[in-house]
């Protein structure tokens, strides 16, 4: 069984920016309570900070996904939302890597969408056995490859 998964390294760089958004965003709102006369940037930056921070951190934690390939099945865990979505391979309609040269090296992903027109996407840059998953869909599902 390949299970693909977000790497905690992705996790702790997005938790740390959240952290700094919104960190700053709740220094900027108590220097604005304690000012009597505060800028207008102060509301600027609290206006944005927050809604950015609060956004994202809803996004990463609702959007939280584990892929488990195997067995001619690909099962989507979704553990916030308490719902999996389970296809067989035969439910593949196509399926295609891209990479991108950068200038700090190649970023590669895959999208794979299903009959039901639901998409999967997955990054070798954030998710955990993402070379493994290419074999697997080589190997098992070559037919459905759009190059």
């Amino acid at each position: 069984m390949i299970v693909a998964k977000p790497k905690r390294n992705t996790l702790f760089s997005l938790g740390l920016f959240i952290a700094l958004a919104v960190g700053i965003a709740v220094y900027i709102t108590t220097l604005i309570l304690k000012s009597d006369h505060p800028a207008w940037y102060q509301y600027v930056l609290t206006s944005l900070l927050y809604p950015i921070g609060i956004g994202l951190a809803i996004k990463v934690i609702v959007g939280y996904k584990s892929v488990t390939i195997g067995k001619n099945k690909i099962e989507i865990s979704y553990p916030v939302q308490f719902r999996k979505l389970q296809y067989d391979l035969k439910d593949i309609t196509s399926w295609k890597e891209t990479s991108v040269k950068t200038a700090t090296g190649t970023y590669k992903e895959v999208a794979i969408e299903f009959n039901n027109k639901k998409n999967l996407n997955l990054s070798y840059q954030e998710h955990t056995d993402y070379s493994k998953v290419i074999q697997y869909l080589k190997k098992k599902c070559s037919r459905a490859q759009v190059k």
